[in-house]
């Protein structure tokens, strides 16, 4: 009677708790579902994804039965942590660390309702849905490696099979008359998306056919070279319709319809390396859904636990769900976080610093013309207007900034530019990016770039030795554009009362402040792009120069 009746109190607690998620991890919900369909991340694989877990969990229906077991505290100490993350995701707007607080949770809460047996259990369809956390615009210094390796391999391998094909950084071109190309492997042709989308597939496929856990692992790790091996196969294949029929088919038509040539191959070869698993360990009898350990669970069914129920059982149960009405009700009765002030950055931009002088860039806001021209030459043009000035090209209003920036970010963004040049030509344009009341006002540099079709060469953090010791490390940024020009950037944010050039740093202190201060930073985004590269020695001894006579001009001491 005592079992019964702590069988019915745990599945009400886990109906009232999902009641109480639901509320919870709406939002989260949402944008995910949100990411699934948003071309930068290409996370299509993750509708399949909670599909896969479910059946998995229908699958295992007897062992689960066999394997329940009483309440654990351990798992209740787990239940607490993930509750913790979820706290800190939901109040910081963080929706993918609320992802992480939810995959956790579904895999914790059994096992504090239903003991170590159940957890166990839990832990391949609950770990699966790592694959709906959409990663991709985050691993931007990954993809570069991943572009230069794959272009390197492919042109290896085109000279191979005979075809005059040459590199230059991520582009292959051909010079051979007749068959002259040139394709560049972008980062949507890193591989990393299809990377993400064979490991979900490879993890499935291991799980239901390898009957060891070490054997499962190990078709698991082939699905990185497999899916580097596929994307290889379709950078392999565009050049090939670029040789025989032209670039235009290859990166046209082809181009767009050749992702399915990576899945093939790659679903091909993780068969055959499933299969030489299989052959190597040299395995008996024929392969089964269900591993081997669950079908010795499941085998139990109908035993029935010695330990009869006791009070500390009911109350762990009773404290999973308070905790979770805990998080619920703080989270939307805490009152609104306050936003900080920005009255630690300047209003304007100097017109001098050092023996550098500067001039004002506008903007033609119509995207037939999109002309930018710098505040001296409009006047020696006689372009002034009342309010502004007129494009020398189309007649239109000149804007301080640019089509995209006024488009795409929120109104209250505050955007300071100016061009500053030395003497001898040497040219640092300067900007300088007040975030509003959003979080989207401030977008970091590796995004922003292949948006406006640039192509990332490098990403690497850069120290400094200014005077005053600020900013210490900033973020240098190298591009290409396919029409031939190159960008060197270098960009850190600033708070009221913190630096970073770390995006994931900047998150994570928004986090624990909106979190724990109930406070909002306003963040400033200090770009400068810099006509020649910061390579040598005396290229950053002149920036850092440039630099200690700019910032006390424009960041203030807090």
């Amino acid at each position: 009677m005592g079992e019964k009746r702590l069988d019915w109190t745990r599945w009400i607690v886990v109906a009232l708790l999902v009641v109480f998620g639901w509320f919870n991890y709406q939002y989260m919900i949402s944008y995910t579902m949100m990411m699934f369909a948003a071309p930068i991340e290409d996370m299509s694989h993750g509708w399949v994804v909670p599909f896969v877990s479910l059946y998995v969990l229908w699958v295992q229906r007897k062992a689960f039965r066999a394997a329940a077991g009483l309440p654990s505290w351990r798992g209740g100490a787990w239940v607490f942590l993930f509750m913790l993350v979820a706290w800190f995701g939901g109040r910081g707007g963080q929706a993918r660390l609320e992802q992480v607080s939810l995959i956790g949770l579904i895999w914790a809460v059994p096992y504090a309702l239903w003991g170590k047996g159940v957890a166990r259990l839990m832990l391949f369809p609950a770990g699966f849905l790592v694959f709906t956390i959409p990663v991709s615009s985050f691993l931007d210094f990954f993809t570069i490696h991943l572009r230069i390796l794959a272009s390197s391999l492919a042109t290896g391998i085109l000279n191979g099979f005979g075809l005059s094909i040459e590199r230059s950084g991520t582009a292959l071109f051909s010079r051979v008359p007749g068959a002259e190309f040139n394709v560049d492997v972008a980062d949507p042709c890193s591989g990393i998306r299809s990377l993400f989308a064979m490991m979900a597939l490879t993890a499935a496929y291991a799980y239901f056919t390898q009957k060891t856990l070490l054997r499962k692992w190990a078709l698991f790790a082939c699905s990185i070279p497999l899916a580097m091996i596929g994307n290889i196969f379709r950078i392999f294949s565009i050049c090939l319709v670029a040789t025989w029929v032209g670039q235009d088919v290859a990166t046209g038509y082809y181009h767009d319809y050749s992702g399915y040539v990576v899945f093939l191959v790659g679903v091909l070869l993780m068969i055959q390396a499933g299969n030489l698993i299989e052959r190597s360990a040299r395995a008996i009898g024929p392969l089964s859904l269900v591993p081997k350990w669950m079908r010795k669970e499941a085998s139990r069914v109908g035993e029935v636990s010695q330990r009869k129920p006791t009070t500390g059982n009911y109350v762990l149960v009773f404290v999973i769900l308070l905790l979770m009405m805990g998080v619920v009700a703080f989270k939307f009765e805490l009152p609104a976080p306050t936003f900080d002030s920005t009255d630690f950055v300047t209003s304007s931009l100097p017109q001098t610093v050092g023996d550098f002088t500067s001039d004002a860039p506008w903007f033609c806001h119509n995207d037939q013309c999109a002309e930018t021209a710098e505040e001296h030459k409009l006047l020696e043009a006689g372009q002034r207007m009342a309010d502004g000035f007129v494009c020398p090209s189309c007649g239109g209003k000149l804007h301080t900034v640019s089509l995209g920036e006024a488009t795409d970010l929120p109104k209250d963004t505050v955007i300071l530019k100016r061009n500053y040049r030395s003497p001898d030509g040497l040219g640092y344009s300067v900007s300088v990016v007040i975030g509003g009341r959003q979080r989207n006002s401030i977008h970091r540099a590796e995004l922003c770039l292949p948006a406006q079709g640039y192509v990332m060469l490098e990403a690497v953090k850069l120290p400094l030795h200014l005077p005053k010791g600020k900013p210490k490390v900033i973020r240098k940024i190298t591009a290409q554009h396919p029409g031939g020009s190159r960008i060197n950037l270098v960009y850190w944010f600033v708070s009221k009362d913190r630096e970073s050039c770390s995006h994931a740093q900047r998150i994570l202190l928004d986090v624990w402040d909106r979190s724990l201060h109930n406070r909002i930073n306003r963040w400033v985004m200090v770009a400068v792009n810099i006509s020649s590269p910061l390579e040598s020695p005396e290229s950053i001894g002149r920036f850092e120069a440039f630099l200690s006579e700019l910032y006390p001009q424009i960041i203030f001491d807090r």
